[in-house]
């Protein structure tokens, strides 16, 4: 019987959770906590994609929260993409 396992919830969570760690904090003052939000960031968006296609590749999982987890993901990793070309002065904002 397929169900859902830990993989699948974290691959959906862990988007979820840096996209509201991405926007929620809008202006930061300490330069280490900005530091520390981007190393998560760089860190995470790659993991949750490896994570949503591990979950994908189970055999006994369900698919459906696992390609949710996908689309977020590469959601997050698209936005981290403009953001630092934006930053690097290559986009239009």
């Amino acid at each position: 019987m397929k169900k859902y396992s830990w993989i699948s919830y974290l691959s959906l969570g862990l988007p979820i959770l840096l996209f509201l760690l991405l926007f929620a904090v809008a202006d930061i003052e300490p330069l280490v906590l900005a530091q520390t939000i981007l190393i998560a960031q760089l860190i995470g968006a790659p993991l949750s994609i490896i994570l949503s296609v591990a979950a994908l590749f189970k055999k006994n999982e369900k698919k459906v929260v696992a390609v949710f987890g996908l689309i977020i993901s590469l959601n997050l990793t698209g936005t981290l993409v403009y953001l630092l070309l934006l930053g690097f002065g290559m986009g239009e904002a």
